[in-house]
């Protein structure tokens, strides 16, 4: 079973390169020091869409430890020591845990 701590967010207002210079240089490494975080990447949303409403610009996965989902979120929650930025639209981040429910699939072709 793989679990993912997926994060959607946007930067605050005129803050873009703030923003990515600050997720991408501090906070992924500083997550990544947490106990139960095992990898993270970070995407941003492609201009071509099936759906034409799109509410964040960014994601973030992470994959964490399944066989302790408590045990991690638990170690996020006391990670008082993270630096956090004013770049990030804190309000209107979208935080949610995933398991799988199927092995991968990969394509045939």
């Amino acid at each position: 079973m793989k679990t993912l701590f997926v994060v959607k967010s946007n930067a605050a207002v005129g803050r873009v390169n703030d923003y990515n210079t600050w997720y991408n240089d501090v906070h992924l490494p500083e997550i990544l020091k947490i106990d139960g975080f095992q990898s993270a990447q970070r995407f941003a949303l492609n201009p071509t869409q099936m759906q034409n409403t799109q509410t964040h610009d960014y994601l973030a996965i992470y994959e964490i430890d399944s066989n302790n989902v408590a045990e991690t979120l638990e170690n996020l929650k006391q990670a008082t020591w993270l630096t956090m930025s004013d770049a990030i639209d804190q309000r209107h981040a979208d935080v949610s845990v995933f398991s799988s429910v199927t092995e991968q699939m990969l394509s045939s072709s």
